[in-house]
């Protein structure tokens, strides 16, 4: 029997077609899909329930318009993952913690693996969600650590799906190709570079709310917190 969907995720295009596509994929992987046209109605809905992610097509509604979501999203700045789907990928795209670009179609392989880390997210939240990491305690519920002195820093997914895999291997040389697997799903758009780029993303966000040591060091094999 399957199990009940237990996440919402906004499929969002102004081609009803292509929603219902997105709705079959969605619901192949165990999420619910909430199916919406307009950048209004995922603005209304992410205010009134808790959405997980949002698949965005290429072309939406946008004041009553078809718009390119490039411009609609231009400035986005709410805390949720959103995956935009493209005719083409144009390198480089845009760096940001939130935003991940595929190319149509898509396979439910590929989906799953974008939206892995934050699937995952959720399911912790059935248990304890405070984990000691060296000198912080981590909240997976609420994607932030704490400092002995009460500093908040609060994380993006990924920083937490991060954070959450360097806490179940404390004292472990994890591997780029490990990080990889565990924290982006083996993401197309991801490479060494990005790795190196969000580690030292996080440490300077923590550096600059804590003076507490943040125990991640570099190795020429990968990546180690030091317990």
């Amino acid at each position: 029997m399957m199990k009940k969907p237990f996440v919402n995720i906004i499929c969002c295009s102004a081609n009803i077609t292509v929603n219902e596509a997105l709705k079959s994929l969605i619901t192949a992987i165990n999420c619910n899909p909430i199916l919406l046209d307009s950048y209004e109605k995922i603005l209304e809905k992410i205010r009134k329930e808790a959405i997980t992610a949002l698949l965005v097509d290429e072309f939406i509604f946008n004041k009553g318009k078809i718009c390119n979501i490039k411009k609609i999203f231009k400035n986005y700045s709410y805390k949720l993952p959103v995956i935009f789907l493209l005719e083409t990928l144009h390198a480089p795209q845009e760096q940001h913690p939130y935003k991940q670009y595929l190319r149509k179609p898509i396979n439910i392989v590929t989906l799953k693996n974008h939206l892995s880390p934050y699937l995952e997210n959720k399911k912790l939240i059935k248990v304890s969600p405070i984990i000691k990491i060296g000198n912080f305690n981590f909240n997976k519920n609420s994607n932030m650590i704490v400092d002995k002195n009460n500093n908040i820093i609060e994380l993006t997914h990924l920083e937490s799906r991060l954070i959450l895999t360097i806490s179940e291997n404390l004292n472990k040389v994890l591997s780029e190709e490990f990080l990889l697997k565990n924290v982006w799903g083996y993401s197309v758009n991801v490479s060494s570079n990005t790795i190196k780029t969000h580690i030292w993303r996080l440490r300077k966000k923590i550096s600059k709310k804590s003076n507490a040591k943040f125990n991640l060091e570099t190795t020429n094999n990968g990546y180690v917190f030091k317990s």
